[in-house]
């Protein structure tokens, strides 16, 4: 499978996700994807900016080479996300579950979106 297979695939299968994350957040046995205690207004938000996320990675995944700025601020916004979500869950050790939840999976997916794209661009 070459990078823009993969550099695809990845982006299908987050914005999904990300489309998914009202569900995600509400049927979470291990707290790895609602942060406690609940609040609906925080929620509501991240929903909303998840699912537009995802509904966008989902259009930029047909050609992500003429979206590159986008693919980049998936990668960087997820990178900053996960790394201030991790620090949280650190000092506050009720939330732990999200290093099995939504941390992992924002760091996933920018090393490899931001590992493919730019092996695309180096190579074109």
């Amino acid at each position: 499978m070459n990078n823009l297979s993969i550099l695809k695939i990845t982006l299908r299968i987050f914005g999904v996700a990300f489309i998914l994350i009202m569900p995600m957040m509400k049927l979470d046995p291990l707290g790895g994807w609602a942060w406690s205690p609940g609040q609906w207004e925080y929620e509501m938000m991240i929903q909303g900016v998840y699912m537009t996320l995802g509904v966008m990675m989902l259009i930029a995944a047909n050609d992500p080479l003429k979206n590159p700025l986008f693919v980049w601020f998936v990668v960087w916004s997820s990178l900053v996300h996960g790394g201030i979500m991790a620090y949280q869950a650190i000092i506050d050790t009720h939330e732990m579950g999200h290093f099995l939840g939504d941390i992992p999976a924002l760091f996933i997916l920018a090393i490899i979106a931001g590992y493919n794209l730019r092996k695309l661009q180096t190579s074109s």
